[in-house]
């Protein structure tokens, strides 16, 4: 008997695989949709190369007299990590998404961190894929320019980080809205990519930071078309991250926007398969066969989900005989 997240994933493929003999119209990720005409993510040509005085504005002095503090340790809301400040830095400002940052990295070989470490590495924050990277942008964010910092690691591991200097970055309040616009597409875009090539990690946090961008994007034509999608995206990667239930309420927010969102309803009916709600699987996998009534996998799901069904019945009506025998 194939298990049940077996049999998700297997429907997941086979909704991928559906959608692949159709016709292409441009680069897709689980949504299947394209926005060549956004490109880039806001990073200028005159910051491809930084360095020299640039990277050195923020620099700590080497005279600075350094005392360190391992008694504030700060949590980072998402408890993925605490953060121990180990030598303190100076001055007032910290990196943002986008800034330039020359920092060194020390860790445990083979975690999952595409920055490079132990060496001094200019980096882009919000630049990384992988998990760990995204723990490194956030530590980044609380850094003054010469600290050095230790990262527990909630599962297990440290991150030790020092950061030298870093280049200014536009907060969301001074970009345009066309550059808040161009860097929702490209973080889609890029979730896209990794989703295609098997990083459903690295897609998951690329569509999450689009959506947190969109909220201070103005909202053009395609909003909600494209919130839609973003949340639809998420779903499909949060299903394969084994994370049912946040998958259902992002695919209740697809069909907030579009309730005939067919996509949105087979992944939110696996969800709730997951979940063992299987009356409310049965609905969203009987709404899918409305509007498609050609959708297989919506079909071979619908038999598997009515067949757990009688099973589950048949089960209670054992156990109520023998209560009453």
């Amino acid at each position: 008997m194939v298990s049940t997240e077996t049999a998700h994933e297997q429907a997941l493929a086979m909704e991928d695989w559906d959608e692949s003999k159709k016709p292409s119209q441009g680069s897709t990720g689980p949504e299947g949709s394209s926005h060549d005409a956004f490109t880039g993510s806001g990073r200028k040509d005159n910051k491809t190369m930084v360095k020299g005085e640039d990277l050195k504005e923020n620099r700590l002095p080497a005279t600075q007299p350094r005392s360190a503090n391992r008694n504030i340790p700060w949590a980072c809301p998402d408890g993925t990590f605490v953060k121990y400040i180990l030598e303190p830095g100076r001055g007032l400002d910290k990196p943002k998404e986008g800034s330039f940052c020359q920092v060194f990295i020390e860790t445990e070989p083979g975690g999952p961190l595409s920055y490079p470490s132990h060496k001094w590495v200019e980096v882009e924050l919000g630049g990384g894929d992988a998990e760990w990277d995204g723990m490194v942008d956030r530590c980044l964010e609380t850094m003054l320019a010469g600290e050095k910092a230790e990262l527990r690691l909630a599962g297990e591991g440290t991150i030790t980080l020092q950061l030298a200097s870093f280049t200014e970055a536009k907060d969301s309040w001074e970009m345009s809205a066309s550059e808040k616009w161009n860097l929702v597409l490209s973080n889609k875009e890029r979730g896209s990519k990794l989703y295609r090539a098997g990083d459903i990690g690295g897609a998951a946090r690329r569509y999450a930071r689009a959506l947190r961008l969109l909220v201070v994007a103005a909202p053009p034509p395609d909003y909600d078309q494209i919130k839609a999608e973003l949340h639809a995206n998420l779903a499909a990667c949060q299903l394969r991250l084994r994370q049912p239930a946040n998958a259902a309420c992002n695919c209740s927010k697809t069909l907030a926007l579009q309730p005939a969102n067919t996509k949105a309803l087979f992944r939110r009916g696996l969800a709730y398969d997951a979940m063992n709600d299987l009356e409310g699987a049965a609905q969203d996998l009987k709404g899918v066969l409305q509007v498609e009534p050609g959708n297989r996998a919506a079909r071979r799901e619908l038999e598997r989900v009515t067949e757990r069904i009688r099973a589950r019945d048949a089960r209670l009506a054992r156990a109520m005989q023998k209560m009453f025998a």
